[in-house]
């Protein structure tokens, strides 16, 4: 009996000084470090994100996304390096590629891809966005 109390007893010591150090000493909880980790993040390189990661903040057309054509196609093919919008979440910090060469860069014939075509004077002088929606399956005109 006398064993077991003096193991708990050194046990809520070491529990004390390990919550001790991790709240009051430790680098990883004070602001500096914070402000640190920060600066570091920031300071990175752009880095590619996966379309999952864009659909904890846009839910709706991530899956409107996955029920149409382009279910297969991550989201950084269109919009480009999605990381430094992950971290500032501006309309800014993401390309919005609404060109017709952005489109035909995939939609182009190639020889050996299996995707819809779109023929050179298919909607010459028109932006493919404007009767087609790359979230959805369905045509806005």
């Amino acid at each position: 009996m006398k064993a077991i109390l003096i193991g708990l007893i050194l046990l809520l010591i070491l529990y004390g000084i390990v919550f001790g150090y991790t709240f009051g000493f430790s680098p990883m909880v004070k602001q500096s470090s914070i402000e640190n980790w920060i600066q570091k993040e920031t300071s990175k390189k752009p880095s590619y994100m996966q379309s999952d990661v864009c659909r904890h903040c846009h839910l709706k057309v991530f899956t409107a996304l996955q029920l149409g054509n382009h279910s297969t196609v991550e989201c950084e093919s269109c919009h480009g390096v999605g990381g430094m919008h992950t971290k500032l979440r501006t309309k800014e910090s993401i390309i919005v590629e609404n060109t017709r060469d952005a489109c035909m860069v995939c939609h182009k014939k190639v020889e050996g891809r299996n995707i819809v075509v779109v023929e050179e004077d298919h909607g010459k002088g028109v932006r493919c966005t404007y009767c087609h929606d790359p979230h959805s399956t369905k045509t806005r005109r």
